[in-house]
């Protein structure tokens, strides 16, 4: 499956992706978020993942901000 949209800042990326599935009551689209993260250990790069669904999105990025917030004192 290929995003429909990427972004990137720095090391970090977003990557967007629509999914189509049948419901009860039809078919529907879904969407999620991919991030991903990279940093160098040993020479190497190494890449984490963490994949959000659209419900979550409001609420990821609230407690992102309040984390940033609560470091930046």
């Amino acid at each position: 499956m290929q995003p429909i949209e990427k972004f990137r800042a720095g090391l970090v990326s977003a990557a967007v992706f629509e999914r189509e599935a049948e419901g009860p009551t039809g078919p529907f689209k879904s969407h999620s978020i991919a991030l991903q993260t990279s940093y160098k250990k040993d020479g190497k790069f190494v890449n984490n993942s963490l994949t959000i669904v659209k419900g979550n999105l409001d609420n990821t990025i609230k407690v992102l901000s309040e984390a940033r917030d609560a470091i930046a004192a």
